[in-house]
């Protein structure tokens, strides 16, 4: 007999919990063979994906509210759902009192991290690519800089005067920003994508950011999510035909600081078998990258100031600082702008960012410049050359011409 067979309730009411088939293929198979260990035998699958898959449909049900014991569905009105749980008990003196509760940080970080497992584990890794065949400079890095992509994003046209937004047209905008870049980039040997935050709108099915500001949200958050993985693929994929080794940095941003997690974990699931591809898998909010000579660091930018940036790499890389005299830099997005700040020992570049204006950030007079940028890095210190996509500028009419 196996040891630690996993043992989950089965309950059939969770089938409608599952995201795809291939859920609902392997909860069919826990249900007819009543162990985790049998289903996965069945299936011809590893232990530890099945147990994750169910475990991520056990929780989608949950938060529904939806348990082992109790289907707290029968007691809400039709047209709404479950958002939280109260408790009836008493006090010390023995006075009826009621408790509203909701989960820990960590019961949701479990949770989330049992979906995203889930999530990864039904990702087969992709085909190698064919090393692109011609001449390459070893002595030259390009930098492809995704600012502030907002995947999930819906804005309306009408209302925002600027332009229609959501998760298709975000997908498209990027693979054309993507294509249009690789295709002008000098024969750099190396390619780095570099994602400086908020790829993601929201950054959980709530619908929030991750400090809980409502959001205008776009299609499902697990299809928002599917899509921005694919979007991820996609890139990293173009750029194994065009350059011998690729970097992949993923950083949080304050919209989606676990969502970009999430997004990471996929892109390596993807990948992970691929020598020619590094995906970072650092999960705090400042990343570095040292290459010939140069020291390039990658933040959101919205908690510091570019000033302090400066100050943290100095201390978080000292040797690599004294080591990189050729250029240090911070690669930011949050602005949705592009601007260079020339600062005492560093450059650090604010990215701009292809979405345009949600209903709250047009009311309140801000929007994006509608750019992407590439940079390519000379060994040694310097940079070759700069190449900027561009978005067509929405022209605005006037309500009323007399």
């Amino acid at each position: 007999m196996i040891k630690n067979q996993l043992c989950y309730p089965f309950d059939e009411r969770l089938l409608e919990f599952c995201r795809n088939e291939n859920q609902t293929l392997v909860y069919i198979a826990y249900g007819k063979n009543k162990t985790v260990n049998g289903a996965a035998r069945a299936l011809g699958k590893d232990v530890s994906a099945v147990s994750q898959t169910i475990r991520s449909i056990q929780a989608k049900a949950a938060k529904a509210g939806l348990s082992e014991n109790f289907d707290a569905r029968r007691h809400v009105p039709q047209g709404e759902q479950v958002i939280g749980r109260s408790v009836f008990t008493t006090d010390d003196e023995g006075n009826p009192i009621w408790l509203k509760t909701k989960a820990s940080i960590e019961k949701q970080q479990e949770a989330f991290r049992a979906y995203i497992e889930g999530l990864t584990s039904e990702i087969k890794p992709l085909p190698k690519v064919k090393t692109p065949k011609g001449k390459f400079s070893e002595d030259l890095m390009s930098v492809i800089c995704i600012g502030d992509a907002h995947i999930g994003m819906y804005a309306f046209k009408p209302e925002t005067k600027h332009s229609d937004f959501n998760v298709n047209i975000a997908a498209r905008g990027l693979r054309d920003a993507i294509d249009d870049l690789i295709s002008r980039c000098p024969p750099s040997e190396t390619g780095m994508l570099v994602d400086v935050g908020d790829f993601m709108h929201a950054n959980s099915s709530h619908g929030t950011t991750y400090s809980g500001t409502p959001l205008d949200n776009d299609s499902r958050y697990s299809r928002v999510l599917e899509i921005a993985g694919e979007v991820m693929q996609y890139a990293v994929t173009q750029m194994l035909k065009n350059f011998k080794r690729v970097i992949c940095v993923i950083a949080k941003g304050n919209h989606n600081p676990d969502a970009a997690v999430a997004v990471q974990q996929i892109t390596n699931a993807y990948f992970h078998k691929n020598k020619r591809v590094e995906v970072l898998k650092t999960f705090g909010f400042f990343h570095y990258v040292e290459w010939k000579g140069h020291l390039i660091g990658v933040n959101h930018g919205d908690k510091i100031k570019p000033q302090k940036l400066v100050n943290v790499m100095a201390r978080d890389m000292p040797e690599a600082w004294g080591r990189c005299t050729g250029s240090r830099m911070w690669l930011t997005g949050h602005y949705h702008h592009q601007q260079v700040l020339e600062l005492d020992g560093c450059t650090v570049f604010k990215m701009g960012a292809l979405p345009p204006p949600d209903s709250w950030h047009a009311g309140s007079g801000f929007g994006g410049d509608g750019k992407m940028q590439m940079m390519t890095l000379k060994a040694g210190g310097g940079t070759h050359s700069t190449m900027i996509y561009e978005l067509p500028r929405p022209i605005i009419e006037p309500d009323l011409k007399l």
